[in-house]
């Protein structure tokens, strides 16, 4: 079975991601829940058509994936194979030491998003947040002011999430607002605007960071269950941040406190909980974005704490343009510029993956799995550059995981 017939097809072949555009698109026919891995998935309350399901399956992560067209918003950017389009590259970091410190890295994002609403740009951020009544668990944000932003849990969030599932509730604010999410729901984004003209008219920026993939819902457990913490007796849980890494922490109502190295999370791959959709994902590195913001730790993983330095890559002119209006009206630090080598360097890992994605795709064809059809993202030549044995084992490590 290649075609994808129900939207119970993409779940159950591990291609869902949790971003909720269907639940978004469904309304209240269908909720995100949460299974017993630990991944939010949608179920149908009541039947969709096959009209929805269609609509679905032209934006669904799960489904399809595409780069960005040659347009007027990346003519003249420089292209490369791994990295796709790119403009500009640069360090850089919020010029407000507090939000530095207390960004997952050096509080790019958070320095264009405060640009944005205080310079009266857009009328709100839509965002992640923790949920402050269940910290462990993440929530849709709108932010329309400093306070919004910055006094909620919104740093780097590696459980799931459905970003996506009240976009068109955004949409039909009718006020202007920038995405700030993964790179699969900025392509989503991209594909539904091409159906919904609103999507241009009102989400006048998208911004994501470089992504590793996130941890299910089971691996956050595990280590609450390490200190003898349940989830209701959470008050504070947090992934990163306050220090580049910072530490993995925890408070609880009663005021205990408990944190491990970041490294202990994200250091052995072997212990990773990475849901099956991350592990193909043929675009990880926002190639749909206006601007991607990345860690830059050589080699590709921390060797203790600094003062934290994003890298801006500029996807689009609009990007350019956002990014250098925030550094002069002073809320950015537009640092040394960086090379694509350097990117590269700091982000190894998903050089390997986009090399790896065509082969494990090729991988659950040959096993009769639907998987994502994909455009304009190259990894079909990356494949031809491979060396066969490297392929053979990429499509041979997909049937083993798939059990045949």
């Amino acid at each position: 079975m290649t075609k994808i017939n129900s939207l119970d097809d993409i779940v159950k072949n591990g291609l869902c991601i949790g971003c909720g555009l269907c639940k978004s698109i469904a309304g209240n026919s269908i909720e995100m829940e949460m299974s017993d891995k630990g991944n939010l998935e949608p179920k149908e309350l009541t039947p969709i058509t096959n009209e929805t399901l269609e609509e679905i399956k032209k934006v669904c992560p799960g489904v399809i994936a595409e780069g960005p067209e040659d347009h007027k918003e990346n003519e003249g950017s420089n292209k490369d194979l791994v990295w796709g389009n790119y403009f500009d590259l640069y360090y850089s970091w919020s010029t407000d030491p507090k939000i530095r410190f207390q960004s997952s890295t050096g509080g790019l994002l958070n320095g264009l998003s405060l640009y944005l609403l205080e310079q009266k740009k857009v009328d709100f951020i839509m965002h992640t947040a923790g949920d402050k009544d269940n910290p462990m668990r993440n929530i849709v944000k709108y932010s329309y002011n400093k306070e919004d932003l910055i006094n909620c849990e919104s740093r780097s969030r590696y459980g799931p999430s459905s970003p996506l599932s009240e976009f068109h509730k955004a949409l039909d604010k009718k006020q202007t607002f920038a995405f700030v999410g993964k790179p699969c729901d900025a392509g989503a984004i991209r594909l539904l605007a091409k159906s919904d003209e609103r999507v241009d008219r009102y989400c006048k920026y998208i911004f994501t960071l470089v992504c590793g993939g996130f941890q299910e819902l089971t691996k956050s457990q595990e280590f609450i269950d390490s200190f003898n913490v349940k989830e209701e007796e959470l008050e504070e849980f947090r992934y990163r941040g306050f220090g580049n890494p910072g530490r993995m922490y925890i408070k609880t109502k009663d005021q205990r406190e408990f944190d491990k190295d970041y490294n202990s999370f994200w250091g052995d791959e072997s212990n990773w909980k990475v849901p099956f959709r991350c592990k193909i994902c043929p675009d990880a590195i926002g190639e749909s974005s206006d601007i991607a913001a990345l860690d830059t730790w050589r080699g590709g993983s921390p060797k203790g704490e600094d003062e934290g330095f994003n890298a801006a890559v500029m996807r689009t002119k609009k990007g350019i343009k956002v990014f250098n209006e925030a550094v002069e009206s002073g809320y950015l630090v537009k640092g040394d510029k960086v090379t694509i080598e350097d990117i590269k360097d700091f982000q190894p890992h998903q050089t390997s993956k986009k090399q790896a994605v065509f082969a494990r795709h090729l991988g659950m064809k040959n096993n009769n799995v639907p998987t994502i059809t994909t455009k304009n993202l190259r990894i079909e030549e990356l494949y031809n550059l491979n060396d066969d044995e490297f392929n053979k084992q990429q499509e041979q490590g997909v049937s083993k995981r798939l059990g045949n």
